[in-house]
């Protein structure tokens, strides 16, 4: 990323630099959390497991 020259000294600029470098790194491997959708989705579906487990020890298979 480039950094303006203009009207900042050589050691202001360097620090600006590192500073989009480590902002770059920090945001690298960054996820958004989950939404509301995929929390319930994963809820329902851990839900049916259960259900699923539940039913099969009554049935006996």
């Amino acid at each position: 990323m480039r950094v303006p020259s203009i009207g900042l000294p050589l050691d202001e600029r360097r620090i600006v630099r590192e500073g989009y470098r480590i902002a770059e790194r920090m945001m690298a491997n960054y996820q958004d959390p989950p939404g509301l959708l995929t929390k319930m989705g994963n809820w329902l579906a851990e839900c049916r497991q259960l259900a699923r487990g539940f039913y099969q020890t009554l049935v006996g298979n």
